[in-house]
């Protein structure tokens, strides 16, 4: 599974766990070039942790592609 689809699982699946949301705040703060505290992933379980690196490795690579507009609609529409 690509990195894209599990993090979507993740924030659908278990949205008000705290690793989601430093992941989420990861991805906000890529997308709209906010501040994080790159320490924060540090606190991650390790699964969630090589999650991460693939989010930045992934938003690295695909600064050209619609992968930054999904990713976008995914942390700035409010979960049910």
């Amino acid at each position: 599974m690509n990195t894209l689809k599990i993090l979507e699982k993740r924030l659908i699946d278990e949205p008000h766990d705290p690793e989601s949301k430093i992941l989420e705040r990861l991805v906000k703060a890529l997308c709209l070039k906010e501040d994080f505290k790159l320490a924060e992933i540090y606190e991650l379980g390790y699964d969630d942790f090589e999650l991460a690196l693939g989010i930045m490795k992934n938003w690295r690579l695909d600064r050209y592609t619609k992968t930054k507009e999904r990713l976008r609609a995914m942390v700035c529409t409010p979960v049910k």
